[in-house]
Order: structure tokens, then sequence, then C-alpha cells
């Protein structure tokens, strides 16, 4: 492989690993304001932060797929520690905004009763 083509996609991975932190951050800070939300019982709010958090996932998600499907297309990938973190943050994203969801649905539910 040619030296200028390894930094080149050694760059776009880099960069790809950075877009999928910075919107994995961005659900993340949504979640954190929709829990922030709940505690005031304000479920409008809490809902309206996680449909946020969960938009910012989805852009992050569609990112680690198209690479994903690179690589499944024969198109070998390195490995990259900025990237597997990127999955990491934004898996752990897409967990907290499972059980917020959950906890909202919870707190509306005893908050009736």
């Amino acid at each position: 492989m040619e030296k200028t083509n390894y930094l080149e996609e050694n760059d776009q991975l880099n960069q790809l690993s950075m877009n999928i932190l910075v919107h994995a951050g961005n659900a993340r800070d949504h979640l954190v304001h929709s829990l922030e939300s709940l505690e005031a019982m304000n479920f409008a709010k809490a809902k309206e932060e996680v449909k946020a958090a969960r938009q910012e996932v989805v852009i992050a998600h569609g990112l680690q797929t198209d690479t994903l499907q690179l690589e499944a297309s024969g198109e070998q990938i390195r490995y990259s520690t900025l990237f597997c973190h990127a999955q990491d943050t934004l898996m752990t994203a897409q967990s907290e905004i499972l059980i917020g969801e959950h906890l909202i649905r919870l707190f509306e539910t005893f908050s009736k009763k």
C-alpha cells in the first residue's frame, strides 16, 4: 500500500470515528437532560430530549453501519482503537437511551396512581 493512501485512509477512519463520537456524545447529553427533566416530573421535556437523543444515535449508527458494510463487502478496514472507542460509546448511549425510555414510562405510570 502506498504511504499516501494509508495516511488518507487513516485520516478518513479517524474523522469517521470522531463524527460517531460527537453524535453519540450529543445523544448522551440529551439523555442527561431527559433524566433531569424526569427528576422534575416534566414528562413532555423528558420525552423531547430522549427523542433528540435517539435522532443523534441514528446518525452515529448510520456512520458505523456504512463502515461495517464496506468490510462485509470485502474491503479490509484496519483496526483502530479510536473506531472501537466510538463503537463502545455508541453502544453505551443506545443502552442508556433504552433505560431512559423505560424510566419515563415507569415514572408516568406511577405518577398517575
